[in-house]
């Protein structure tokens, strides 16, 4: 049995196809070009997808010379600039192209096995594929993209964290947050930010009796106690409240794991919250930036 081919449909599908790609790796990595500089990235995979409908080029079915087709597709596109960039925007290309063969897979199937496969269009509609494909592929550029880097930047910027206070450690996650700047005044030491829910469970009952009421500003009452020397009051202005009070604690140890290594100082103040830092609760203190440049 004959099959035809209409070359018009073949190059109109893949021009479109290979510039969505293109598009969501300019999202994706950061690395906005033209219209034109897309259109001509897409381009050299129209005449790759060209070459193959032809007798004689069934060398181009090879792995590597697909490679080479994704190399030429990104190098006009973004340019080189450097090995690792050049690596990670082909990589990203590989992936946005997986990523819409199965969403037209997916929208072929659903149409055969629904209502969308009817007389009318015959057999599923190739442009319906072509249209919802693309319509998915501008949501996930433009609402997925935030909700990748949002997630992304998170991941690079959390840090394990042990706290040891009184001879007991807690450890948590922490978020390396630029726009924590609180110092303490006494000792002019850094300031991590913490959840009291998590960390609670290794402080003394009489602090906790201070801090479950909410009364930070009667510090006094620890002026006879052993914990005299440990505690202070730390203004704020930056979470939630034009002006505040923090509890701080002075730690026996604060050890933060940066990669693969671990660096310890007690240098440095804890100032209990009472609100929850993190929505998604995946962080449950703010690391101040200095502590990671010492």
């Amino acid at each position: 049995m004959r099959q035809v081919v209409y070359l018009d449909e073949v190059l109109i599908v893949n021009l479109a196809m290979n510039l969505t790609a293109l598009w969501l790796t300019s999202r994706f990595t950061g690395c906005e070009r033209s219209l034109t500089r897309l259109l001509a990235g897409a381009a050299v995979g129209c005449i790759y997808a060209f070459l193959l409908l032809w007798p004689g080029w069934e060398m181009l079915l090879h792995i590597m010379a697909k490679i080479l087709a994704a190399l030429l597709m990104v190098l006009i596109t973004f340019g080189y600039g450097n090995l690792k960039s050049f690596v990670r925007r082909l990589g990203y290309l590989f992936l946005s192209s997986f990523c819409l063969g199965g969403i037209a897979l997916g929208l072929h199937y659903l149409g055969q096995s629904t209502a969308l496969a009817n007389p009318l269009l015959g057999d599923f509609n190739k442009w319906a594929v072509l249209s919802g494909t693309i319509g998915i592929a501008l949501i996930l550029g433009h609402w997925g993209v935030r909700k990748w880097h949002k997630l992304a930047t998170q991941m690079t910027t959390r840090v394990p964290l042990t706290i040891t206070l009184w001879g007991k450690k807690v450890s948590l996650s922490a978020l390396v947050d630029t726009g924590n700047q609180l110092i303490d005044p006494l000792s002019q030491h850094p300031v991590i930010i913490i959840e009291y829910q998590a960390i609670k469970d290794v402080l003394p009952p009489e602090l906790c009796s201070i801090l479950s009421a909410g009364n930070e500003d009667n510090i006094l009452s620890l002026a006879n106690t052993p914990f005299a020397n440990r505690v202070r009051l730390i203004p704020f202005h930056s979470l939630g409240r034009d002006r505040g009070m923090l509890l701080g604690i002075r730690p026996d140890e604060v050890e933060i794991q940066v990669r693969d290594k671990i660096q310890k100082t007690t240098n440095v103040v804890v100032g209990v919250y009472h609100q929850q830092l993190s929505p998604e609760q995946s962080y449950q203190a703010l690391l101040h930036p200095e502590l990671l440049a010492a």
